[in-house]
């Protein structure tokens, strides 16, 4: 064998041997952060191509919180999850400290993709966050039939157009809507949704995650009126002037929430830091 071929098929193996390139992170061309100040109110108001939150907060007491939208709602750019997972190893300050975040991007990206993947890159370059995510066998509740019949009305035809875990939002025409899914402290009103949809709504209420064991996919139109105070535990009080959220779901809806163990999801903060200046 001659040097030259030697040379090409060596020179052949290491570009196969290369590692493939890391993809290219999604982020702003320009980020603003700034500290709020105590008695601070800015409402803040995006559009495409700029993110514009006015004295926002990382993580409040109950997850919910801009490290929550970012790595878990619109995690991969798209609605991702409707419920919200818990928050483990941050140091107190991000539950208490608001800041104002002005960013902007060229192109026009959408609310989704700002919010998601491209404030996890803000995060990561200016509060120098790492974080990961872990999923654990923990106290949940399965979603399953009650007995008797299904007490649900499917989705009327052309009502609205549903939002799809995972998937980007449908261009609309003029005539349509998306559906609502609205969550209150007496309350689910889901227009358009999924029994799977549901179960990532419970847990805003509830204590623990809620896990789709119907094995049902149509769509429906759900409304689930209940006591707000009894949302944490089951009560049956006939004195009440609405049923507790677990009588609520089986008189109204034909379905019932069993305690049971399974996979729980959270999201562990490594490290951050309070922002670097701009």
């Amino acid at each position: 064998m001659t040097i030259a071929p030697f040379i090409a098929a060596v020179s052949a193996l290491c570009l196969q041997a290369q590692p493939a390139s890391p993809p290219v992170r999604p982020k702003f061309d320009v980020v603003s952060v700034k500290p709020c100040k105590p008695g601070d109110q800015n409402n803040g108001g995006s559009s495409p191509g700029r993110l514009h939150i006015g004295c926002g907060i990382l993580a409040a007491v109950d997850n919910i919180g801009l490290i929550q939208v970012a790595y878990n709602r619109y995690a991969n750019g798209n609605l991702t999850a409707y419920g919200v997972i818990p928050i483990e190893g941050a140091p107190d300050w991000i539950h208490s400290e608001a800041f104002e975040i002005d960013a902007k991007s060229e192109g026009s990206p959408s609310l989704q993709m700002m919010e998601g993947p491209m404030m996890q890159t803000l995060l990561e370059d200016r509060f120098h966050l790492r974080i990961h995510r872990e999923t654990r066998q923990g106290p949940v509740y399965d979603l399953t039939l009650a007995k008797g019949p299904l007490k649900l009305k499917p989705m009327p035809s052309g009502k609205c157009i549903p939002v799809a875990v995972g998937r980007s939002l449908p261009p609309l025409a003029s005539n349509q809507r998306i559906c609502r899914n609205m969550v209150g402290a007496g309350g689910v009103n889901f227009e358009g949704g999924t029994l799977s949809g549901l179960a990532g709504l419970l847990p805003l209420i509830l204590d623990r995650p809620v896990i789709d064991k119907t094995g049902i996919a149509t769509y429906f139109q759900i409304q689930l009126k209940f006591a707000p105070d009894d949302s944490a535990a089951p009560s049956t009080d006939p004195g009440a002037d609405a049923p507790g959220i677990f009588q609520a779901i089986q008189e109204q809806l034909g379905l019932k929430l069993v305690p049971a163990k399974g996979p729980v999801d959270v999201l562990v903060i490594d490290h951050i830091e309070r922002p670097s200046g701009n």
